[in-house]
């Protein structure tokens, strides 16, 4: 996995690589050429070749699916595909039955619908079947008591062995836009190791929207969240995980009639997720709506919030 296999890396490419956190040739894939031209100076077809040649190395050794799959064998894979739920009826409907690896899911709503206790419950039901999660908390919000008090209400786990579970989360605090992408840049030891089943990212767009103020760091902005939405979209696919990001949002005044609310971020952070799904309140209920997915008809789903996290809403 090192990588100086590849053709032209030699001693000093390989430390100006692993100066920047790339130590093997995953990290080579979820960086990608752009970054890697960057780091090293090389010109933009080497580093072209780099990610190529990792990208087939990776494949023969069984690491990643093939890119060449068939029509058919891609979807016998889809359907193969390991899914996680909430154990919520009409949620995890909403998600054709869970929610899958190889995906980045966008949860956006106002503060009070829920998006935190939607993380929370499917990292109950990771980790109550023997899965590592990642969390990286960039709000200050995870409670460990909270996801103890869900896993209890839920009877998966005991107070005897609840402490042991919560061992089965990688927890990481970024208060700001830069720790949050020195965490993200520095993930592939750690997913390597542990094989995380979820990743989640709780609160990060909302850090750029505040540190990042006014028209003329726009595009900055924009970079930045590019950058991130790259490297969280590659490392749902290299390493086989369900990334989760919740998100805020805003109020559009130019809407006259309907829902005024919609996302920050722009389109760098909708077209990078694989599935967006709009959180909001409905008095003591609160409602999912699919916006938009590859697979799944945009429809609503009712859930509310208990000691048990996300659960159906006749509870």
């Amino acid at each position: 996995m090192t990588v100086d296999q590849l053709d032209g890396v030699g001693p000093q490419t390989k430390k100006k690589l692993e100066a920047f956190g790339i130590k093997n040739i995953m990290d080579i894939c979820v960086r990608g050429a752009k970054e890697v031209q960057e780091i090293t100076g090389v010109d933009k077809g080497k580093a072209n070749s780099w990610v190529f040649n990792s990208q087939k190395i990776l494949e023969e050794a069984g690491s990643i699916r093939k890119t060449d799959m068939s029509v058919t064998e891609l979807m016998k894979y889809h359907t193969n595909l390991d899914r996680i739920s909430t154990k919520c009826k009409e949620v995890d409907e909403l998600f054709g039955g869970g929610l899958t690896p190889e995906s980045v899911y966008e949860v956006y709503g106002e503060f009070g619908c829920g998006k935190t206790q939607f993380c929370l419950t499917l990292t109950a039901e990771a980790i109550a079947r023997g899965d590592t999660v990642i969390w990286i908390d960039c709000e200050d919000t995870f409670r460990p008591k909270r996801l103890a008090e869900i896993l209890l209400a839920r009877e998966l786990a005991t107070e005897e062995n609840v402490l042991d579970k919560l061992e089965l989360i990688k927890y990481f605090y970024t208060p700001n836009s830069e720790q949050l992408m020195g965490t993200v840049d520095s993930l592939s030891d750690l997913m390597m190791e542990l094989k995380p089943r979820l990743v989640i990212l709780d609160g990060s767009i909302g850090q750029f929207r505040e540190e990042y103020l006014g028209r003329g760091t726009l595009a900055e902005r924009q970079n930045q969240l590019a950058r991130l939405m790259t490297h969280i979209k590659n490392i749902s696919f290299y390493f086989r995980c369900t990334v989760i990001f919740t998100n805020q949002v805003q109020s559009d005044p130019a809407v006259m009639f309907g829902d005024p609310i919609k996302p920050i971020g722009g389109n760098i952070v909708a077209h990078a997720s694989t599935y967006r799904v709009y959180f909001k309140k409905s008095g003591k209920k609160r409602i999912a709506r699919m916006v938009d997915s590859p697979e799944h008809e945009q429809k609503d789903a009712s859930y509310t919030l208990t000691a048990r996290g996300i659960t159906d809403a006749e509870e």
